[in-house]
């Protein structure tokens, strides 16, 4: 069985080779050209108003100052962490030694404590 659709045989629950030839003529009109899509329309351009793009450019230079002067603040903020860190590892490292230099004066003062109770036990 042949059918034509859009202009163009198709074959439907048949092999091509068991449709015979006389049964699809070709069709005796030749096919348009194909033609192409017309171009795209030109963008509008919209209008233009100065003022609007003065204040515009104005507030990206600003905003570009903001931005210099947040990331120049943000890098001191930075320094000045790293300074308090590095104070605060010296001010550990301090306290270690003044306790250990706490334990050994109690150590001492036990010694002498001895000492003193032993040298009043001789008398």
């Amino acid at each position: 069985m042949v059918t034509t659709v859009f202009g163009t045989p198709v074959l439907l629950k048949r092999k091509a080779d068991e449709v015979p030839v006389a049964v699809a003529p070709l069709p005796s009109q030749p096919s348009p050209p194909h033609q192409p899509s017309p171009p795209p329309l030109p963008a509008k351009r919209p209008r233009r108003n100065q003022e609007l793009v003065v204040r515009m450019r104005g507030l990206l230079r600003t905003g570009a100052r903001r931005m210099d002067t947040l990331r120049v603040a943000q890098m001191a903020a930075q320094e000045a962490s790293g300074v308090m860190a590095a104070a605060m590892l010296r001010q550990q490292g301090a306290m270690r030694e003044v306790s250990v230099w706490e334990s050994e004066v109690e150590g001492a003062m036990r010694e002498m404590s001895k000492l003193v109770d032993d040298a009043e036990s001789d008398l």
